[in-house]
């Protein structure tokens, strides 16, 4: 009966591991990265324009100024 439990809570704990890591196929892979190669470019071009728009800082900040 312990040989059987034993199993049983060994089966149990393989479940989650191969839930994370076996399911990932070529297949889907490659799909996704040509699907997604738009919106990468897109997302990138905007991710540049708001960098653009943040204002340039000129004077120095001190973060220990209040501390001295």
């Amino acid at each position: 009966m312990r040989i059987l439990i034993a199993s049983a809570a060994i089966a149990l704990m393989m479940v989650p591991a191969h839930g994370q890591e076996m399911g990932k196929t070529r297949k889907h892979q490659h799909t996704q990265k040509t699907e997604n190669t738009a919106k990468t470019k897109a997302d990138e071009q905007a991710y540049k324009d708001a960098l653009k728009r943040i204002p340039d800082s000129t004077k120095e900040i001190d973060p220990w100024q209040n501390v001295r």
